[in-house]
C-alpha cells in the first residue's frame, strides 16, 4: 500500500509525468523500426498507378522486392567444403616475375585466399578442405573442422601441405564434398552446407575437366543439395563447366583474369561476406491474381531463382532460398490486365483473396484503395535458422487505380492522362531484358562456347545496338543505367575479342543471381549487389600486402596416398600431432558454449592464442609483416 501511494505521490509531479509518458512513446515508436530491421521484407511497385477503366494491359508489370535485414536476430553457423586444385598447373607462375618481385605460383595465391577464409569464418563455423588433382588426395585433406584456436591451426597445416601435381579431376572431389556434407551428424541439421571451389581449371590430356552430359545428369541431384561457388583462376580454365556447377546448385561463378590473379583472397573475400551473414533461409514468395477482376499472371522474370506460374496463370512462385544480410532482390511479375467499366470498378471495393500460404489479404474498407482495383495478393515465408519454424507473412496487396473517363466541356469524353512510369521498375525490366539477351544469344546459344570468339563479340554488340535503339524513348531516369549498361558490355565484348569467354560467364552468374562476383577482378563486382559485409572483407583482403600474396610453400610428403573418398573424419600430415575425434566425424577443436565467438570480419586476433592482426598464419607459427597495417 505504501509503494502504491508513493508511486501515485511521483507521478503526479508533473515533469516526472511528462517524462514517463516520453519514454513510454519512444518505445513504442521505435519497437515496428526494431523489428523490421530483423525480418525479410516484400514490397510491390506497379508500373503505373493506374490504369484507365476502359483499357486493357497485356503486359503490366509489377516489381516485386525481397530485403532481407541488415542486422538479423541471431547468426546462422555454416559448414563449407573448400574444394582446391592442386593439379600441375597451379605451379605455373601467377604472373611474370620482375626485378623486385620472385615468382609466385598459382597455388601460392590460393593457399594465401583459403587461409584468408580460414581467418574470417567464426569459431562456430566448420571448414573442410579437399584437395585434389588426378583424384581427392587424402593426405592433404581434411575432414569438418570447427574454427577455434585448434582447428584453426590444423586447417592452416593442411593448407602448408599442399603441393600440386598431376591432372585436374573436378567431378570426384565435387562428389567427396557432396559426401563431407551429407555425413554430418549431431548439430549439422542446424547449419548451412557451402561448396567453395578454387580451381585454375587447366584441361590435362584426357580432358577430364570438361562435363559430358551423362556426368551432368551423375552429378544434378547432388548440385540441388549445396550451393557451390566456384572460382576460375587465370584465363586458362573453362567457365562453362563452372558456371553449369554454379546455376544447378543456386551458387555464382567469379573469376580472376591474368592481369588481377593476385586479388584471389579479394574475390573470396566478396564470397565470405555473403556466406558468414546468412539472414535468411528458404525464403519464397507467392502471389495471386484477383480472378473476379480477370487478372492473369503470364510470367515471371525471376534471373536465375526457381518460379512457377499455376493454375492458368492465377498464382505464381519465386523461390529466393538463402538471403544474406542487407542483401535486395528483384523480380518482375508480367500480368495481363483486362478493361472494366465502372459498374466492375466499384464491385472490387472489399473482399478477401489468399495466397498459397494461406495468408489472407483483406482490403474492405481501405479508403485508399476505395476507387482502385486489386491485382494481386502477396504473401511470403522464410526461415531465420534451418530448423526453425517458417515465418508466414501477410504483405500489402497490389492495387493500381481505375481512373474513369473525363467529361470535358462539350460533353465527349477522354482518356484521363496517364503518369510517367515507374523509373525503378523501367531499370529492372531492361536488366532482365539485357541479362535475357545476353545469355540466350551468347551462352544458352553454346555460340561463345566456340572457338570463334570473335564472332561471339560481333554478335554481342549487334545485340547491345538493337536493345539500345528499342530502349532510347523510354524515359523514365534510364539514361544513367544505359550508360553504365553499356560500359559493362563494352567490356564484354572487348574480353570477347581478347579470347577470354570468362567475363561473359561470370556477368551472367551476378545478374541471374543478383549476387556480387569477380568479374576479372573483385574491383569490376557490381556495385548493386554488393552488400556491407562484403565490402568489409573485401577492403581487409586488400591490405593484405603484395609480398604476402606469395605464402612460403612447405614441401609436401612424399609418401602422398591417393583415396577414392575422403571421410568425414579427414586425413592428416604423418607424423602430426592426433586429432581429437568430435561426434560426426568431425575433427578440430570443439568451442564450448560459453566460449567468446569473435565477430565477422574480425581476424584471428580474438582466438586463443591472440595473434597479432599483423601477422600470417602458417604451419609454423606467425611471421610478422614487414609494413604496418592501416
Amino acid at each position: 500500500m505504501e509503494i502504491f501511494q508513493v508511486t501515485t505521490m511521483i507521478l503526479q509531479h508533473p515533469l516526472l509525468t511528462y517524462f514517463f509518458s516520453a519514454l513510454l512513446l519512444t518505445q513504442l515508436l521505435t519497437a515496428p523500426i526494431a523489428a523490421a530491421e530483423t525480418t525479410v521484407k516484400v514490397s510491390t511497385t506497379p508500373i503505373f498507378p493506374e490504369i484507365p477503366q476502359g483499357q486493357a494491359r497485356k503486359d503490366f508489370q509489377v516489381l516485386v522486392r525481397v530485403e532481407a535485414p541488415a542486422r538479423p536476430e541471431a547468426r546462422i553457423p555454416i559448414d563449407v567444403v573448400a574444394v582446391l586444385d592442386v593439379s600441375g598447373s597451379m605451379n605455373n607462375p601467377a604472373a611474370a616475375p620482375t626485378e623486385r618481385t620472385r615468382t609466385t605460383s598459382r597455388l601460392d595465391l590460393l593457399k594465401t585466399a583459403a587461409k584468408f577464409m580460414v581467418a574470417k569464418l567464426e569459431d562456430g563455423d566448420r571448414l573442410s578442405i579437399v584437395a585434389f588433382s588426378d583424384r581427392p588426395v587424402r593426405e592433404l585433406s581434411s575432414g569438418l573442422l570447427y574454427m577455434t584456436a585448434d582447428g584453426r591451426r590444423n586447417a592452416i597445416r593442411s593448407l602448408d601441405q599442399l603441393e600440386a601435381r598431376g591432372g585436374t579431376a573436378l567431378v570426384p572431389a565435387f562428389e567427396e564434398a557432396v559426401k563431407v556434407l551429407d555425413g554430418r551428424q549431431g548439430d549439422g541439421g542446424d547449419r548451412l552446407g557451402f561448396i567453395v571451389l578454387l580451381t585454375d581449371g587447366a584441361e590435362d590430356a584426357s580432358g577430364s575437366f570438361t562435363l559430358s552430359e551423362r556426368r551432368r545428369e551423375v552429378i544434378r541431384g547432388a548440385l540441388r543439395k549445396y550451393p557451390v561457388h566456384a572460382f576460375g583462376l587465370g584465363t586458362a580454365h573453362g567457365p562453362e563447366v563452372l558456371l553449369y556447377l554454379a546455376q544447378e546448385s543456386r551458387g555464382t561463378y567469379s573469376f580472376v583474369d591474368g592481369d588481377n590473379v593476385g586479388e584471389v583472397a579479394g574475390a573470396l573475400a566478396v564470397c565470405l561476406g555473403g556466406l558468414t551473414t546468412v539472414a535468411a533461409v528458404d525464403t519464397r514468395v507467392v502471389l495471386r491474381a484477383d480472378e473476379l477482376n480477370g487478372v492473369r499472371v503470364d510470367r515471371v522474370d525471376s534471373g536465375g531463382h526457381d518460379s512457377s506460374v499455376s493454375c492458368g496463370g492465377t498464382s505464381c512462385e519465386v523461390s529466393v532460398g538463402v538471403l544474406y544480410a542487407g542483401e535486395a532482390k528483384h523480380f518482375v511479375v508480367h500480368l495481363h490486365v483486362p478493361a472494366i467499366t465502372a459498374t466492375a470498378s466499384a464491385s472490387t471495393e472489399g473482399g478477401y483473396y489468399c495466397d498459397g500460404l494461406g495468408v489472407c489479404d483483406h482490403y474492405r474498407h481501405h479508403r485508399h484503395h476505395r476507387h482502385g482495383q486489386h491485382l494481386l495478393a502477396v504473401g511470403y515465408s522464410y526461415r531465420s535458422h534451418p530448423s526453425a519454424r517458417a515465418i508466414t507473412v501477410e504483405a500489402h496487396g497490389v492495387f493500381v487505380q481505375r481512373s474513369p473517363a473525363v467529361l470535358d466541356l462539350d460533353g465527349g469524353r477522354h482518356a484521363p492522362v496517364i503518369p510517367s512510369p515507374s523509373p525503378v521498375v523501367l531499370q529492372h525490366i531492361v536488366r532482365f531484358e539485357l541479362l535475357e539477351v545476353v545469355a540466350n544469344s551468347l551462352v544458352r546459344g553454346e555460340l561463345i562456347s566456340n572457338d570463334d570468339r570473335a564472332r561471339a563479340a560481333d554478335v554481342l554488340q549487334v545485340k547491345w545496338e538493337e536493345f539500345r535503339a528499342c530502349h532510347q524513348f523510354w524515359g523514365g531516369g534510364l539514361l544513367d543505367l544505359m550508360s553504365g549498361l553499356e560500359k559493362e558490355v563494352d567490356g564484354m565484348v572487348g574480353s570477347l575479342r581478347a579470347g577470354v569467354a570468362a567475363y561473359v560467364y561470370a556477368w551472367v552468374s551476378s545478374h541471374q543471381m543478383q549476387r556480387a562476383t569477380s568479374i576479372g577482378s573483385p574491383d569490376k563486382a557490381a556495385v548493386e549487389f554488393l552488400t556491407p559485409a562484403m565490402r568489409l572483407l573485401l577492403e581487409e583482403a586488400r591490405k593484405l600486402p603484395r609480398w604476402q600474396q606469395a605464402a612460403t610453400t612447405t614441401a609436401a610428403p612424399t609418401n602422398v596416398q591417393y583415396a577414392g573418398c575422403v571421410g568425414g573424419g579427414g586425413g592428416g600430415r604423418r607424423g602430426a600431432a592426433p586429432r581429437r575425434r568430435l561426434p560426426g566425424g568431425v575433427a578440430g577443436g570443439h568451442r564450448p558454449r560459453d566460449a567468446p565467438r569473435h565477430l565477422p570480419g574480425r581476424g584471428l586476433c580474438e582466438q586463443a592464442d591472440a595473434m597479432p592482426l599483423g601477422r600470417v598464419p602458417t604451419s609454423e607459427g606467425l611471421r610478422t609483416r614487414s609494413t604496418p597495417v592501416d
